[in-house]
């Protein structure tokens, strides 16, 4: 059956609602004799008749009843739809917050995937250790690495990361003991809770507990690999961040350890903004990317 114009559905489901053609005019700002034509239409396409008229008003009949809450759900959809358009300023364009660290490591090198994958968008990073002021900047969505807890913010947990022990090819050999190798190297340190515990059992599981820490501690994970990648020591580094670094055969990742993250990827803004299709599209994006990397934890 081909699909009847939206402006008799639309008409229908106004007369539905306030039971009178009468008043569905009024409401339409029409007239009562072209709500009925629009309706009657309406019926000769679909084979049916979908109103009881009386002399004042009009009730539905079985057919017009089975079909009203499909239109409802319909047309709210579309309201909803437009709504996000009219409410995003730029809908061809993703501002985006984002860490520094995370812009450097992970999101740079996979700018030509989104450029395939979303060529309509243009995306605009704002790198930044703070969270976005969604009120007062010009902001779409960010991501932050964390628990999740932002109030009065919508956050979605997207995917989970592991530490491991990261090196320079040739610094350390998986081949032999990892204990007295480590005891003779720098220790980067990546100042924050997740790196902390880690360091703190693996020095229990390796018994390192007497290493001397490097006197250079590094709140940015950009530039922990970049000394690591230099070949100043070794780091616990998130997997995800240091992917690119092993592909290029500047890293190398210890098999014999990986603590998952107590902290997680999130998307986070105002839960309007998850509305617009432009976010919508750059999270399946980004989903997609970051799932297509496993771990040895399960992950969201």
């Amino acid at each position: 059956m081909k699909t009847p114009p939206l402006k008799g559905l639309w008409y229908f489901k106004t007369a539905a609602q306030l039971g009178s053609f009468k008043q569905a005019a009024e409401a339409l700002f029409v007239t009562q004799a072209a709500v009925s034509q629009q309706i009657r239409i309406l019926e000769q396409q679909l084979g049916c008749t979908l109103f009881e008229r009386q002399t004042r008003k009009v009730s539905l009949t079985q057919q017009g009843q089975a079909l009203l809450p499909y239109l409802h759900t319909a047309f709210g959809q579309i309201e909803t739809g437009l709504s996000a358009l009219k409410s995003d300023p730029n809908p061809s364009t993703i501002n985006l917050s984002v860490l520094p660290s995370f812009a450097t490591c992970w999101l740079l090198p996979r700018l030509t995937s989104f450029n395939n994958a979303l060529p309509n968008y243009q995306l605009r990073i704002d790198p930044t250790e703070q969270l976005a002021d969604f009120n007062r900047e010009d902001i779409d969505i960010g991501i932050r690495f964390g628990l999740g807890d932002y109030p009065g913010l919508k956050s979605e947990l997207i995917a989970q990361d592991e530490l491991v022990i990261a090196y320079r090819p040739g610094v350390i050999n998986p081949r032999k003991p990892l204990r007295p190798q480590l005891a003779q190297l720098n220790f980067i340190y990546d100042e924050g809770r997740d790196n902390e515990v880690a360091w703190q059992n693996l020095s229990t599981q390796l018994g390192l507990q007497g290493h001397t820490l490097s006197n250079l501690k590094i709140d940015n994970a950009a530039l922990v690999q970049q000394a690591t990648v230099a070949g100043q020591g070794f780091s616990l580094l998130r997997k995800r961040m240091v992917a690119q670094s092993v592909e290029l055969g500047q890293l190398e990742i210890h098999p014999e350890f990986a603590w998952l993250c107590e902290y997680g990827y999130h998307l986070v803004a105002p839960e309007s903004h998850f509305a617009w299709p432009k976010v919508q599209s750059f999270r399946e994006w980004i989903v997609s990317e970051l799932n297509g990397m496993a771990l040895n934890k399960s992950e969201v």
